[in-house]
């Protein structure tokens, strides 16, 4: 297919050819008299190879150029032969191209951001949902753009793996890191119907399980405007969702909140719809569903209909207690249109926009996408998406924006246009940001009232079976009376009666015994999760203790040439000491060498220690003993600025240990804290106590049950970071100025620790301070061995 230029002006341009065009010279109607375009977007079909196309158009543009690549489902293009939305075989080989001028683009800023969402492309989860939003918010904390956000003059193109089912778990990590206050609009990469591969390309690299950002700074006198259309109106008919997989998205049964009757998604479906499964498909062309929040619809489309399984599965998506209300078309056209018409009223003419467009509106108004005439006057180009971003993630809509040059000023001195998403941004950023929070609240009111609902329902067929049982007595004395022989009319009402009462009883076992099932269910679900957490925590603690043996043993084996090495050296050194002048420089060089050799030697007998070969003595020791022997060398590492206070709850308590390294435990946890605290001051709390565990212990390693010293240290300093938790016991890893740690303090700590067969756990967050907890075997009391309090000491 020749190359063909679309709609263009001096801000946009667009072009449109097939992979066997890409060649610079036909990719020059690009460029802007002569100067390179600020950023190029293109659109690839899915019927071509993606990597072929991109390396071709990376080697025509030049390494300069900004490019930007998204598979379609479709590509959108105006000023073309055959209309916006392309139709006829002649495309599904396409390409579009849209470039932007220097002139309407000050600076572009493009980064790339892991999902973490290779789990849900295989169809085996295994992340939960809060582990892949903690993840993706890491990715987002590397982001540094090199210009700063405003949400006036700068916009966040976002495009994103259609395939990675990630949407809301990257936009509500993109509002929790609080880092980017500005519009986030764009779609998900589509792909051929058979949902195998979605693709982009950040300039330099081909993408799956990825999302594309581009931050775009406006030029000096250039404005942006969104848009924003969906052809649906609400119906009286909505479902709430009881029984889905949210990872999954998909909805397998709904449960009325008034009648408490559950059914099949499926089931519910055909009976308010008065068809069968089969029809299902049909009919939901001119529907769909959607969720409101805030008395706005947002659109929840569904993907498949699954008659065998009874399920739908959804393209957004969509949690247990979300009511989901059934929306029909509205004219596709003339709503489109309407909303174009009243998004310009009182502003210019744009010089050009971006469009999203859900591949389902493509397919669903097939007869009508040649009337679609209302852009192409305008240089706009596009694509197909499998579903859109605006601010958060949608279904079925078209999110547009649209750049405008307007630098008039009305007599206020504001720009002479106003926005709503622009103009309204702070309203709309926040209504976004609680998005998230406000379904999960939508969701427990709805669960909420599903359990009320439940509850006065059983207490008044309880009280209804106790009015018939006391009716019935009082029915059946009267007929034993009244009654000496033959039938009585009476008989009949009481049988009755006594046929209704079993009914009710036995509707209200049979609701008692549903509901144990149901939560038998959920604790199964529950005892699942915290088995598969505890074994994640196992496994975690093993890879560390793994790793700390293995450095331990190179560093054992280290420090111990490195001690072979500094005998000789200190040795050689004090005999050339006495033989030359004791006043001379000689000798005070000699004595900074003798110095320097002491301080390595001391640091690999921290080296030892933390590799477990240089422990000391392991014998019964009364650890509340060895803490008070401690308190004057304490005393002493501390600054004055420091109050330690002691708070030994428990005297007879005897662990197996080594009191001089306990001493070098203490004295090293406590120093830490005084660190912490050295430009505030504050106060260190040592305390001592006991606490039983049992093999059940949430959160605990793997130990016998029984009886545990606990040894705590706490501050209220500074505190930690998670990164800086995860690393403070490796060893050399200090966040102490260079030459005032040497980073060996904690790992001797857990080397002495884990020598003694104990543990230890640490409690800490940024401006709270931090609480470290050595748990240690508890050995059986001795006779005697309480020692009293020390005079004068908060012990």
């Amino acid at each position: 297919m020749p190359v063909t230029t679309g709609c263009s002006n001096d801000a946009v341009r667009t072009l449109s050819l097939d992979a066997a065009g890409i060649d610079p010279g036909a990719l020059a109607p690009l460029a802007f008299d002569g100067t390179a375009p600020a950023l190029i977007l293109g659109y690839i079909s899915p019927e071509l190879s993606f990597g072929h196309v991109a390396q071709a158009l990376r080697s025509a543009l030049g390494a300069g150029t900004r490019l930007v690549l998204v598979s379609t489902a479709g590509e959108l293009c105006s000023g073309m032969p055959g209309g916006l939305y392309h139709p006829g075989a002649d495309r599904r080989a396409g390409i579009v191209l849209q470039s932007f001028s220097p002139a309407l683009f000050a600076d572009v800023s493009i980064h790339s951001v892991p999902l973490h969402s290779e789990d849900i492309r295989s169809g085996r989860p295994c992340l939960s949902y809060e582990q892949r939003l903690k993840a993706i918010e890491r990715e987002l904390e590397a982001i540094d753009p090199p210009f700063p956000l405003d949400c006036h003059d700068t916009v966040a193109l976002l495009f994103i793996d259609g395939l990675a089912a990630s949407e809301s778990c990257l936009m509500e990590a993109i509002y929790t890191t609080g880092r980017f206050p500005v519009l986030f609009v764009g779609g998900s990469a589509g792909g051929s119907l058979d949902y195998r591969h979605t693709w982009l390309f950040d300039g330099s690299r081909i993408l799956e399980n990825h999302a594309v950002i581009a931050f775009v700074r406006m030029a000096s006198g250039k404005r942006y405007g969104v848009f924003k259309t969906q052809n649906f109106r609400k119906t009286p008919i909505s479902f709430t969702i009881l029984d889905c997989d949210p990872i999954r998205r998909t909805v397998a049964s709904v449960i009325d909140p008034d009648s408490l009757e559950v059914s099949g998604f499926i089931d519910a479906l055909c009976r308010r719809l008065d068809c069968h499964a089969t029809d299902l498909e049909r009919l939901l062309a001119s529907h769909t569903f959607a969720v409101e929040l805030e008395g706005r619809l947002f659109v929840r489309s569904v993907a498949e209909i699954d008659p065998a399984a009874r399920t739908a599965s959804f393209f957004c998506d969509i949690n247990s207690g979300d009511e989901l209300f059934l929306v029909e078309a509205t004219d596709f056209v003339e709503q489109t249109r309407h909303d174009f018409a009243t998004f310009l009223r009182g502003k210019p003419e744009p010089v050009g926009g971006i469009l999203n467009d859900c591949i389902l509106r493509r397919i669903n108004n097939g007869p009508q996408l040649s009337q679609m005439d209302m852009f192409e006057t305008v240089p706009v180009a596009g694509f197909s998406t499998f579903g859109e971003i605006l601010g958060i993630s949608i279904n079925q809509t078209l999110s547009a924006i649209f750049f405008f040059d307007d630098s008039r000023e009305d007599w206020s001195g504001a720009k002479g246009f106003r926005d709503d998403y622009v103009g309204n941004f702070p309203v709309h950023y926040a209504h976004f940001q609680n998005y998230f929070s406000q379904a999960r609240n939508n969701r427990l009111r709805m669960l909420n009232r599903l359990r009320q609902s439940l509850l006065r329902n059983l207490i008044g067929r309880t009280d209804t079976a106790g009015a018939l049982y006391g009716r019935f007595e009082q029915i059946g004395s009267y007929t034993a009376e009244i009654a000496e022989g033959g039938p009585d009319p009476l008989d009949s009402t009481v049988k009755d009666l006594l046929t209704a009462v079993m009914q009710a009883t036995e509707e209200r076992e049979a609701v008692a015994e549903v509901l144990s099932l149901r939560e038998a269910e959920l604790r199964l679900v529950e005892e699942r999760r915290r088995a598969v957490e505890s074994r994640m925590d196992l496994e975690a603690q093993l890879r560390q203790a793994q790793k700390l043996e293995a450095l331990g043993c190179l560093a054992g084996g280290l420090a111990h040439e490195i001690n072979n090495m500094l005998q000789p050296i200190i040795g050689l050194t004090e005999l050339v000491m006495e033989d030359v002048p004791a006043d001379g420089t000689a000798q005070r060089n000699l004595a900074r060498v003798l110095e320097a050799a002491e301080r390595a030697r001391r640091i690999t007998r921290q080296v030892l220690t933390f590799s477990r070969s240089d422990h000391g003595e392991a014998v019964p020791l009364p650890l509340a003993s060895a803490l008070r022997n401690a308190v004057e060398m304490v005393d002493v590492a501390v600054p004055r600025s420091v109050r330690i206070v002691w708070r030994i709850k428990e005297d007879c308590i005897l662990v197996r240990a080594d009191e001089t390294a306990m001493a070098q435990v203490l004295i090293n946890l406590i120093r830490n804290a005084a660190d912490a605290m050295e430009e505030t001051g504050g106060e260190v709390e040592v305390g001592l106590d006991t606490v039983h565990l049992d093999e059940a212990t949430e959160g605990a390693w793997l130990h016998p049950a029984g009886r545990y010293a606990a040894l705590s240290v706490r501050d209220s300093g500074c505190g930690m970071d998670a990164a800086t938790m995860a690393r403070m016991f490796d060893p050399f890893f200090t966040t102490k100025s260079v030459g005032l740690g040497t980073g060996l303090g904690l790992p001797v700590v857990h080397g002495i620790v884990g020598g003694w067969g104990g543990h230890i756990t640490v409690d800490s967050a940024v401006g709270q301070g931090t609480t470290i907890r050595i748990l240690l075997p508890v050995l059986p009391a001795q006779a005697g061995g309480c020692i009293p309090d020390l005079p004068g000491k908060d012990m």
